[in-house]
């Protein structure tokens, strides 16, 4: 059964190099900071969002927890090219540009009516949660 398991998400996440998602996000008054516009903690929750759902998308992180292996978020790059505001209707876009010794790098962008206004790139490990350590390898290679 788990190598079945395996299986799947190898193949799964190859054909991921090129998957994305698309997702209209909202923008709540408790978003909104003094400034009239989305405060920047927020972009981190829509990253968040985006991200969560591109593995749910690839049915990939019920697979990794099946194996005790997590995906952590190690570092985040953000670009604010536009104001967001409390009417606007944002939608992100985020994809798997790279996987190589552990690591994935996302990138991600926010537009508002066909013009960038943030954009991200983000590097996430997988670890080992029965010892937590960061999965080094490749992750095809392992699972």
């Amino acid at each position: 059964m788990e190598e079945l398991i395996t299986n799947r998400i190898a193949v799964q996440f190859y054909e991921s190099q090129f998957c994305s998602i698309e997702l209209p996000l909202q923008v709540h008054t408790y978003d909104i900071d003094i400034a009239h516009h989305v405060n920047n903690i927020v972009y981190l929750r829509w990253l968040e969002d985006m991200r969560c759902e591109l593995f749910t998308k690839l049915d990939l992180l019920e697979s990794l927890i099946a194996l005790n292996y997590y995906p952590v978020v190690a570092s985040c790059e953000l670009k604010y090219k536009k104001q967001i505001k409390l009417m606007d209707r944002p939608i992100g876009r985020m994809f798997l540009e790279s996987s190589s010794h552990g690591i994935l790098i996302f990138k991600a962008e926010i537009r508002i009516d066909d013009k960038i206004a943030f954009c991200a790139s983000q590097k996430c490990v997988i670890m080992d949660l029965k010892n937590n350590l960061m999965i080094t390898d490749n992750i095809i290679k392992i699972i």
